[in-house]
């Protein structure tokens, strides 16, 4: 490897406390830099904001080594030569962006960047944004010579440390060529391939995956509702579509709900601004933003057919963070269900092994409870939303004789398809998605 870099790391939440740390361990001297003081005395004990696997012990191995370290003042930057962003961006209920923490920490770190350092950054920001941070910089330093480079994030929650170290690949999207060179040897002691490019096509690339993802996600939602119609399994469908050389094995096309969380929406949605921005057609991009929107309105709709209404009926349903592996509730589909029904007039109970209930209550008064089996206590209805591996371990005929007689049990991700006519079999009323 190269000589090491002094890299100070901007946005210290989960994309931050994966990459200080990641980067550390990579050889690298790197110091954290936040104002918020409570935040930074928990990193300086090894304790992260947001609980990731391996991501605790990868902290503390590189606390003692003197290769991580934490500070509250960012005058630190003036020792370092790479100056990276890593600010997890916020996106509202309409999934817009903000990127006002970006914003405010580069102006105030403006002042302490030395000459030639490298200036990274790896938060989610719309196309264009790159531009406008090198603007702003010559703008605000007029002097200052610097290197620049976009790289999109690609870690996902519960497997982030994991992701970090072994990544399919790595975009860098560079506005030099020594900026290029900076990016490889700091990435040097990972295995993988580098795609060069522009900064406005790193940008663009990342809005491009997510959207095709979420394109895959909105078609088989497509063709499970066509399944449901005409007597054929989304099960079978999609295996014949992964079967397709040109399609692949780890294509994203499993029935549901569709995608909840923040990230596909919003790049969906910059897209969306930009063909607006721009008068640009994008009616695919459009369409895969309603059929997602969609799904919830759907999946109400079915509980209250199932039932004939879902008022005075007690309903429970089981994991409520937006994904397994995660305690994060921020745009959980789940949630957003919960708070519908409710408003229908159903009484709500909810289980999910991780969630908090203090971030539950956000959402309104729901009796929540760690144990699944009172979630089944008189329920007429049973939703199993976010797919967690320990909800196959749950002892079935025990939830079918807390619940009522032919209970309706909604698999929502045929999570359980393997397990249908037991379900069936045991007095459940069994429903999935794109099943006839």
């Amino acid at each position: 490897m190269a000589s090491p870099y002094k890299i100070a790391v901007l946005g210290l939440w989960h994309l931050g406390e994966v990459y200080s740390a990641g980067l550390a361990d990579l050889g690298h001297a790197v110091i954290g830099i936040s104002e918020d003081s409570a935040l930074i005395d928990n990193f300086k004990k090894a304790i992260p904001p947001l609980p990731e696997p391996e991501l605790q012990e990868l902290i503390q191995k590189n606390l003692l080594s003197g290769w991580l370290s934490f500070s509250a003042d960012f005058e630190e930057i003036k020792n370092c030569n790479v100056l990276w962003f890593t600010f997890d961006t916020h996106v509202n209920d309409a999934d817009e962006v903000d990127l006002s923490p970006i914003w405010q920490n580069l102006e105030k770190s403006l002042p302490f960047v030395s000459e030639k350092t490298l200036i990274v950054v790896t938060s989610q920001v719309p196309i264009g944004t790159s531009r406008k941070i090198c603007e702003f910089i010559k703008t605000e330093r007029p002097d200052l010579i610097f290197d620049y480079a976009y790289t999109p994030e690609n870690l996902r929650l519960g497997e982030a440390v994991r992701c970090f170290f072994n990544p399919t690949r790595i975009i860098i999207g560079a506005n030099s060529g020594d900026s290029s060179r900076k990016m490889k040897e700091i990435f040097s002691g990972l295995n993988t391939d580098f795609l060069e490019m522009s900064a406005a096509s790193a940008e663009m690339s990342k809005h491009a995956i997510n959207s095709f993802l979420a394109t895959s996600v909105s078609f088989i939602n497509d063709i499970a509702d066509a399944c449901e119609k005409t007597g054929a399994d989304v099960l079978s469908v999609s295996r014949a579509l992964r079967s397709e050389s040109r399609i692949g094995p780890k294509a994203f096309l499993d029935a549901g709900l569709g995608f909840s969380g923040a990230t596909l929406g919003r790049d969906l949605k910059i897209l969306m601004n930009l063909a607006n921005e721009r008068k640009l057609d994008l009616p695919i991009i459009k369409n895969v933003f309603a059929k997602n929107e969609s799904r919830k309105n759907a999946a109400i709709s079915k509980i209250v057919s199932h039932l004939n209404s879902v008022t005075d009926k007690t309903i429970g349903i089981f994991g409520l963070t937006y994904k397994a592996g995660t305690k994060t509730l921020r745009r959980s589909r789940s949630m957003e269900i919960a708070q519908e029904l409710k408003k229908l007039g159903a009484t709500l109970k909810l289980h999910d092994p991780e969630a908090e209930e203090v971030e539950i209550s956000t959402y309104g008064q729901f009796d929540f409870s760690r144990d699944p089996y009172k979630i089944a206590e008189g329920a007429d209805a049973l939703i199993f939303i976010t797919p967690w591996p320990s909800f196959k371990n749950l002892d079935l005929p025990k939830l079918s004789n807390l619940a009522k007689s032919k209970a309706l049990f909604f698999d929502t991700s045929n999570f359980f398809w393997d397990k249908e006519e037991k379900i069936k079999k045991i007095g459940f009323t069994y429903l999935g998605i794109g099943r006839s």
